[in-house]
């Protein structure tokens, strides 16, 4: 009988929080679950990354598995309930927590977690997580931080079921150190992670303004129709665009300033950018992104 105690409490505890996910067919073959355009707190509960589900006939293959580990198993059971697929690949687009605290859910059930090797670099497993002192301690129940089991430092071509992926990694630094995508070359769907934003201003707070840009014209020889983001809802073929003119811009202006003598304390204040004002998180994100442009373009 003293198996039972313990049983109910991590019965309690599994069902202590429950996601309100909300499948969203973006293609015949990809649904994701998208988050809200907002930093992580206790309201949204780490919903506010994209996961997506890749259908290859033979299995599902998903791109980032977002937040803690109970938000991956709300993921798992909606798409269960559309198709009862097992999952065979996780694939981690970088190394922000929001985007993999949810690895613990797969590695419970075998599935193989795939990353770059800049998890071996920069991810940390420390506790607290980032996440976790942001969220409620109900919805980050069962969470264990947990690495890609695989990592890969150069490009490499997978074929599962019915779909081939391209896994590109960026040239160099610039959402995070080392940013991986995932191209369905068939329907010309391209899972970008953080390097495309929507809804929201992007955030600049350890990448690389210039590689960022360079990674975003790379992207475009793609010729993706369909553009997957790491947050905001927009995934036509012109998603790219905003974080690509936000940054392009900003990256004008703070170069001008530095010409012209202006210090970084009066450029922060001197780059308002008003046609962005109006995206979720300006008002939090913005100055520290231009402090991180001009600390990097202050060097060039």
């Amino acid at each position: 009988m003293r198996w039972i105690l313990p049983l109910l409490i991590s019965f309690s505890t599994l069902n202590a929080y429950e996601f309100a996910l909300t499948p969203k067919r973006v293609t015949p073959e990809v649904t994701c679950f998208f988050g809200e355009p907002a930093a992580m707190d206790k309201n949204n509960n780490g919903n506010m990354v994209n996961t997506c589900y890749i259908d290859t006939k033979k299995s599902y293959v998903v791109i980032d598995s977002g937040s803690s580990y109970l938000y991956a198993d709300a993921a798992y059971k909606a798409m269960q309930k559309i198709k009862p697929l097992p999952v065979e690949l996780v694939i981690n687009t970088h190394v922000h927590d929001d985007h993999w605290l949810g690895n613990g859910f797969f590695a419970q059930k075998g599935v193989m977690v795939l990353g770059s090797d800049d998890f071996i670099h920069n991810a940390s497993i420390d506790s607290p997580s980032r996440i976790q002192t942001h969220i409620s301690p109900e919805a980050y129940a069962m969470t264990i931080p947990t690495l890609p089991a695989e990592t890969i430092s150069s490009d490499r071509t997978l074929k599962i079921g019915e779909q081939e992926l391209q896994l590109h990694l960026m040239a160099r630094k610039a959402h995070s150190d080392k940013d991986l995508v995932v191209f369905l070359p068939k329907s010309k769907t391209l899972f970008a992670g953080d390097l495309v934003f929507n809804d929201r201003v992007p955030s600049l707070r350890d990448g690389d303004i210039n590689g960022w840009i360079d990674a975003l014209d790379d992207l475009k020889t793609l010729n993706a129709m369909t553009i997957i983001g790491g947050h905001g809802f927009r995934t036509d073929n012109k998603a790219a665009d905003m974080t690509y003119h936000y940054l392009t811009d900003m990256r004008t202006q703070v170069r001008a300033a530095i010409a012209a003598g202006v210090g970084i304390d009066e450029t922060i204040h001197k780059v308002q950018m008003p046609s962005y004002q109006d995206l979720k998180m300006y008002d939090t994100l913005h100055r520290g992104n231009v402090d991180a442009a001009y600390r990097m373009l202050e060097w060039e």
